[in-house]
């Protein structure tokens, strides 16, 4: 709820800004900015703010705080991948092999023939200091 009046917020404000802004009367031609003449005003001294000047610097805070708000991660409910734990998946329980279960004769078999080393090979070495 607090998101939508916010948004709500930041189009109005958008709204006021571009009407202020062009409500706004210039300060001079575009010629009078880039010329040396002493009568130009543009960079000079201002008098008194007028009240749609403003309202345009109340508007534009307006819009980029709003602005800034609305991208904070908790208004979206969006994490960091760094924070973000992995979703509990479901862990593969071992099951047997279905020629495992077939015979259970030869499953009893294949661990007495492991240890056995095959007669055509040579055996490695257990460990280098049995070969010094």
């Amino acid at each position: 709820m607090f998101t939508y009046l916010l948004y709500g917020m930041f189009i109005l404000a958008c709204i006021i800004l571009v009407v202020v802004i062009l409500l706004q009367p210039g300060k001079a031609d575009a010629g009078a900015l880039f010329s040396n003449t002493v009568s130009s005003t543009a960079f000079g001294p201002r008098g008194t703010a007028s009240l749609l000047a403003k309202i345009t610097i109340g508007a534009a805070a307006a819009f980029m705080l709003i602005a800034l708000t609305l991208n904070l991660p908790v208004l979206k409910g969006a994490r960091s991948i760094l924070e973000s734990t992995p979703d509990t998946a479901p862990v593969a329980t071992p099951s047997p092999s279905p020629a495992a279960e077939a015979s259970p004769a030869a499953s009893q078999a294949a661990p007495a023939a492991s240890p056995a080393a095959p007669s055509g090979s040579a055996a490695p070495a257990a460990s280098p200091a049995a070969t010094k």
